[in-house]
């Protein structure tokens, strides 16, 4: 009988590595996905603020050549 307890234990055990190294692989899976959807509202941001800047600059620069001509 404890034999055969052991023996059903191990095998539980064998399950639950198993079940441990595929969620293990998962969540390095997951981690990569999360940080590229982070960095891309950012690049985002980045974007819009270069886009903000340079219409700013192109209305002032426009704004001095039409007082200048």
């Amino acid at each position: 009988m404890a034999e055969r307890s052991i023996s059903e234990i191990l095998e539980a055990l064998a399950r639950i590595e198993t079940n441990l190294k595929t969620i293990a692989e998962n969540g390095a899976d997951h981690e990569e996905r999360l940080r590229a959807l982070e960095s891309r509202n950012g690049k985002r941001f980045e974007a819009l603020t270069l886009s903000v800047l340079t219409a700013a600059a192109v209305g002032i620069v426009g704004f001095v050549l039409g007082k200048l001509f």
